[in-house]
């Protein structure tokens, strides 16, 4: 019990886990969102528009048609005269399409951002099998998008003619009207009852969206147990990364060891410190540090030192000294100039 409980879903997931579904194409995205939106903008467009763009087009149509009369039409008359629509109703609907373009690109970059997916568009072959399509027809998941989609269209009807009843007398009595004014209330109603279908939907489509997200999310969750796989993967294994350290660590010292043949003289503490130091009159500038170590360390240079007929000399305030302020590689500070020149000019008495 208690195990099944570590390995329940508990935990929000991690950036990581979110990026590689993003890659994977999950993510929390409503076409009817998106569509309800749409359907807003472009009967809000016409609702505060929509007298011109008619006017304008029944300006573009008279004088498409004064340009010839319909008797002496042929086929460059035709074609002129498309043209002359296609112009008009280019210029009037241009602005409008445009619109609705930016709207539905900003749904979805506000939904998912920017972020191009080319495996979503290789070719799949199990997508053209009959069978994958009807197991998602008549799944779960399909069944109640089915559903979704009768009850969004009920709804949006019962919306329609809750409208549509607050009019019917006026809609009723069209044909006492003049045409100019029966034409316009029939246009106001048609544009309030879109606009009101369109606000449903853009309703409906944030659930959907709402929902999905909180699908999405449960879908996501992570166990404790993911949680420490997915460090170990980022961080390493605590036990390979010591494993590394301690590798790293002897190859320095071997390294390390390589250099005190070479060195001039060798200063102990007597037991517990070791420093390797080097100078060479024509190479280096001032003694250089080129092995040090503590304990069993600084036995092995020392036994390193006395195979190779290297001086060892104990002088424990040098010892201690140079340990702590110089670096392997380094060279030696200025305030120790005077022990060391002292430890090296004995050096150089017993060689002669």
């Amino acid at each position: 019990m208690a195990e099944e409980t570590g390995q329940s879903k508990t935990e929000a997931p991690s950036l990581r886990r979110r990026e590689e579904a993003r890659k994977q194409g999950e993510v929390a995205v409503s076409q009817e969102l998106a569509s309800g939106l749409l359907f807003f903008v472009a009967a809000l467009a016409l609702l505060v528009g929509g007298k011109t763009l008619g006017a304008g087009m029944l300006e573009g149509v008279r004088k498409g048609l004064s340009i010839r009369p319909p008797h002496d039409l042929g086929v460059q008359e035709a074609e002129v005269l498309f043209g002359w629509f296609w112009s008009v109703g280019a210029h009037l609907l241009g602005p409008l399409l445009v619109l609705l373009f930016l709207v539905a690109f900003g749904v979805m970059v506000l939904q998912v951002g920017i972020h191009f997916i080319p495996d979503l568009l290789s070719f799949r072959p199990q997508r053209l099998s009959p069978a994958e399509g009807a197991m998602r027809m008549f799944s779960l998941a399909g069944c109640w998008r089915g559903l979704s989609a009768v009850l969004k269209v009920g709804v949006i009807c019962w919306v329609a003619w809750v409208v549509y009843s607050g009019r019917s007398r006026e809609m009723s009595a069209l044909g006492q009207y003049e045409l100019s004014t029966a034409v316009e209330i029939t246009w106001d109603v048609t544009v309030r009852l879109a606009l009101t279908a369109g606000s449903v939907m853009v309703v409906l489509g944030g659930a959907d969206y709402a929902y999905k997200w909180f699908q999405l999310e449960q879908k996501l969750r992570m166990s404790k147990q993911d949680l420490i796989e997915e460090h170990k993967q980022e961080e390493g294994d605590p036990q390979v990364k010591a494993r590394i350290r301690k590798l790293g660590r002897e190859l320095s010292q071997n390294r390390m060891m390589h250099s005190v043949p070479s060195a001039t003289v060798v200063i102990t503490n007597p037991t517990h410190l070791a420093i390797a130091l080097r100078y060479d009159k024509e190479k280096d500038s001032a003694p250089c540090v080129v092995a040090k170590g503590a304990g069993h360390v600084a036995r092995r240079i020392v036994e390193m030192a006395r195979s190779h007929a290297v001086p060892v000399l104990e002088k424990k305030a040098v010892a201690r000294a140079l340990f702590k302020a110089v670096k392997v590689g380094q060279t030696i500070p200025m305030a120790l100039f005077q022990a060391v020149a002292e430890v090296l000019a004995f050096v150089y008495r017993l060689r002669n």
